[in-house]
């Protein structure tokens, strides 16, 4: 209990005894009875003190109550001074947590209330564009309108126009029927005479002779390059067989093919019925064609000396530039010579030739002895022949015969395969191998 509490306590009870002892003459007692003992003063005093007493006790029973009274009423009132004091921190901090949202909502009205005064200058400025957008669109109507009048005018004297030029026109329209029916009977015979004089100019082309010197220059520059290499193993070690060749394109209108003799390839026909390792090849066209592109096969000409190969081009690589291949030609016998080109472009001369009828498909070239002691260009095995006006004939199989080449069917091929060639290669030797034994020893 509080000690000023119990102090005020105190201090009440000693006042209320002060007060509630008679300190003036004792009443005297009730009178007893006549029959009754005399009291002394003595059991005066001391029912004065018992009565004394027991009022005291009295009063400190009231007290005790009215102290348990206010000490229930303390409580009470601690429990709620308590209470208040909770209340009151949780007011403080709702009022310091109404404070803080208090600024935060004054500084988002602030920023909103920027964003509000930048969005109206914004849509005042919209308005002064619209306003003079507006007013511009009024000015371009009026003068749209101006030039619509202008336009109907305009259109009222074009429409007058028109119709004399339709009446015009018609009035020319019949006098042009007459003039083309006039001129069909005259095209007509223009047009014959046109086609008679493109095929008298072809036929001049094809039989006018070109001079050695350009056809020579032009070989040179049509020259493709073929690599081959050949891989196969023998008792020692591996053997690798490697060939360079410049062979040229051909091609007879529908295929076209780069031209290689066997003895410029690696394979022989003594190879027949072997194998190999691997076998790889690569052609590079001529300028401007100057990228290697792998060989798939080599082929044999059919109808053709068993001896001649076919690198086989795809179409796509020579239709951009066709005059890099040379045609076969289609009337072998149109000159009484031709041009022979040594292979590694060293020589070329003129020489006459001949028909052996015993031999289809070869030419006998003139090759004697005497020839060569006057100086005159002497056919060796490998030449290519091309006819006067630049057209493929053949290649020499030796120093007297030359194979025509009659077209580029395909025959049996050899097929190249970098990872291990089969047995193909070696059966299609074998096979040009018989079709050349069966060849006349001159031929050989």
């Amino acid at each position: 209990m509080n000690k000023t509490l119990l102090l005020i306590l105190c201090d009440f009870l000693l006042l209320n005894l002060l007060a509630l002892t008679r300190w003036d003459k004792t009443e005297a007692p009730t009178a007893a009875p006549i029959a009754a003992r005399p009291t002394s003063a003595q059991d005066d005093v001391v029912a004065a003190l018992r009565f004394s007493l027991e009022e005291e006790k009295s009063n400190r029973e009231k007290l005790a109550s009215d102290l348990a009274t206010s000490r229930d009423e303390s409580r009470s009132r601690a429990a709620v001074l308590d209470q208040a004091r909770a209340r009151t921190t949780e007011l403080s901090e709702r009022l310091q947590k109404s404070e803080q949202e208090a600024v935060r909502l004054a500084q988002q009205a602030q920023v909103e209330a920027e964003r509000s005064r930048t969005a109206l200058e914004s849509a005042k400025a919209e308005a002064e564009t619209l306003r003079q957008a507006r007013e511009k669109l009024r000015a371009e109507a009026d003068a749209l309108r101006s030039q619509l009048t202008v336009a109907e005018v305009q259109a009222k004297s074009a429409e007058e126009k028109i119709k004399f030029t339709t009446a015009t026109l018609r009035q020319a329209e019949e006098e042009k029927k007459k003039l083309i029916e006039q001129n069909q009977s005259l095209s007509q015979g223009v047009t014959q005479l046109a086609e008679k004089s493109g095929q008298i100019t072809q036929e001049i082309r094809e039989y006018r002779p070109v001079a050695p010197n350009a056809l020579y220059a032009d070989y040179l520059n049509r020259r493709a390059t073929l690599r081959l290499m050949a891989e196969r193993p023998s008792v020692q070690n591996q053997r690798i067989r490697r060939t360079e060749a410049k062979p040229i394109l051909l091609t007879d209108g529908t295929r076209t093919a780069a031209l290689v003799p066997l003895d410029q390839t690696p394979f022989r026909l003594g190879d027949a019925e072997s194998s190999w390792d691997s076998l790889t090849g690569t052609l590079t066209l001529p300028p401007p064609s100057n990228f290697p592109k792998p060989l798939p096969s080599l082929e044999s000409i059919k109808g053709s000396d068993p001896r001649l190969l076919l690198a086989p081009v795809e179409l796509a690589l020579v239709e951009k530039h066709p005059e890099l291949a040379y045609r076969i030609a289609s009337d072998p016998f149109r000159f009484p010579k031709a041009l022979l080109i040594s292979p590694s472009g060293k020589g070329y001369g003129e020489c006459s030739f001949k028909l052996e009828p015993s031999f289809p498909g070869y030419l006998e070239m003139d090759s004697r002895f005497l020839n060569r002691l006057q100086g005159e260009y002497a056919p060796e095995a490998g030449d290519l022949v091309l006819s006067l006006n630049g057209e493929f004939l053949g290649v020499m199989i030796n120093d007297q015969f030359c194979a025509l080449i009659p077209s580029l069917e395909p025959g049996p091929a050899l097929p190249l395969d970098s990872k291990g060639a089969s047995r193909a290669v070696g059966e299609t030797l074998a096979t040009l191998k018989r079709k050349a034994s069966s060849l006349d020893p001159r031929l050989q």
